[in-house]
């Protein structure tokens, strides 16, 4: 019959060495399931770092949507507006009233379109400069006998090439239009002249 192998011996006496015995395995320090915890570690890791993807994934789509819807209303702006410059314009009493330039400031050719009933009109210039700020420019109308008068500050900005202003002083009958850059003097030129006749 053979003996019992055990892998430790039963009695811590001298034959405890004898034959059949086994030194016990060193122990180790760490724990047995180590190895899941390292794997669990990474797998937290990997999900923090898919939600915060997620999470910037969403926060884009959210500003890239609300981007375009105010694109969106721009666009629906801008079309309202230039409806409202073709009706103006297609007024049998709107009048187009071309411009010279004095060639003081470099600017591309302008119009004034004044609706007589209505009372308002547009300056109408493609990339007017912009003046330092607090200054724009002003449109005056000058009559023969009397004082110039301040109809509209007309305010220069990058792409914009309609400027709607309303008469508030009596426009009518012959004059002479003025745009300044800033405010009116004697020893500056217009920027814009034209007549009405």
């Amino acid at each position: 019959m053979d003996e019992p192998i055990y892998s430790r011996p039963t009695s811590a006496g001298p034959d405890s060495s004898g034959p059949g015995y086994q030194r016990p395995l060193p122990v180790s320090n760490q724990p047995q399931n180590a190895g899941w915890s390292v794997i669990l570690i990474f797998a937290c890791v990997a999900l923090g770092f898919t939600a915060s993807a997620a999470d910037y994934e969403r926060i884009a789509a959210t500003g890239e949507r609300n981007h375009a819807e105010l694109l969106a209303t721009e666009c629906s702006s801008a079309e309202g507006q230039l409806e409202d410059l073709g009706k103006f314009l297609a007024d049998p009493h709107t009048h187009l009233i071309p411009l010279t330039r004095s060639g003081e400031l470099a600017v591309n050719p302008a119009v004034i379109a004044w609706n007589t009933v209505d009372r308002r009109g547009y300056f109408l210039c493609d990339d007017l400069p912009v003046l330092d700020a607090g200054r724009g420019y002003e449109l005056w109308a000058l009559r023969a006998m009397s004082d110039p008068v301040k109809l509209a500050t007309l305010d220069a900005k990058p792409g914009l090439s309609v400027y709607p202003f309303r008469d508030w002083a009596g426009m009518s009958g012959k004059m002479r239009l003025e745009i300044t850059a800033g405010p009116r003097s004697v020893e500056k030129n217009p920027v814009f002249a034209g007549d009405i006749e």
